[in-house]
């Protein structure tokens, strides 16, 4: 049996989907309408297969599948939209297939056949940490954590680093730390580059966090932040920290 959710903020779209899905190989284990649900749906019921909306307010679909990766068990992705111009970047993310809306059942067969042939041949979706960060999408405004029994949406501004530690990542703020659904790749990309710089290559900070930077010999540095913490500065990375605060700027005559 395949463990199908839907994700649409339309109910009309996801009752029509539904319909049309109705398959003695197929069980709908789940409906969501944005991506908090979905992602906390994911999460419980580890569905195979999951059909997700590309436009929906908030977090998008291309956004919440790179975080939909970071799950131990990530399923299968099919892309559902009235756009054609996110083909591109929908394949980028490893969906297995793109749906045009309004679905018809031929190519929706097609689909069904093509899930079918992954999951006999035994393909599950690549890897965890192999997919490409996230081009061509806004930054978020607010970010996904994991907290028990939901997921939190936490403001980016809020946000006074993230740190990749134990094969996870983890953004801290002045309330706490919380596991996050990305890789630190996918965050650089998610983040504002205006307001975040990757300063070692387990860490991401809020340039506006940081109070000061701290020397510690052998051209060594540190940055501590607005909540104590702190944070190693790779040497190759250095430079750009200098620029970004403003201490690599030439008097000028």
């Amino acid at each position: 049996m395949i463990r199908t959710l839907i994700v649409d903020d339309e109910p009309l779209a996801r009752a029509r989907l539904r319909r049309m899905l109705d398959s003695p190989d197929l069980e709908i284990v789940g409906e969501a309408d944005n991506s908090a649900a979905a992602l906390a749906l994911a999460e419980h019921l580890r569905p195979d297969l999951l059909f997700l909306d590309i436009q929906m307010p908030g977090m998008s679909g291309l956004q919440m599948a790179a975080a939909l990766e970071q799950l131990d068990h990530a399923p299968l992705l099919v892309f559902v939209t009235g756009y054609s111009e996110h083909a591109l970047t929908a394949f980028e993310h490893n969906a297995l297939d793109y749906l045009l809306k309004p679905i018809t059942a031929e190519r929706l067969a097609v689909t069904q056949r093509r899930v079918r042939d992954r999951l006999t041949r035994g393909g599950a979706p690549p890897a965890r940490g192999s997919r490409p960060a996230i081009s061509g999408e806004p930054p978020l405004r607010s970010l996904p954590v994991r907290a028990d029994y939901a997921v939190r949406f936490i403001p980016v501004r809020e946000i006074l680093c993230a740190v990749a530690r134990d094969k996870r990542v983890f953004v801290r703020t002045r309330e706490g730390e919380y596991r996050t659904y990305y890789t630190l790749t996918q965050m650089e990309a998610l983040l504002p580059a205006d307001d975040f710089l990757r300063i070692h290559d387990s860490s991401l900070v809020n340039l506006d966090a940081v109070t000061e930077l701290c020397f510690l010999g052998d051209h060594t540095y540190e940055i501590r932040l607005s909540n104590g913490q702190m944070l190693r500065v790779g040497r190759t990375r250095y430079a750009e920290l200098q620029r970004r605060m403003g201490l690599a700027r030439r008097a000028t005559a």
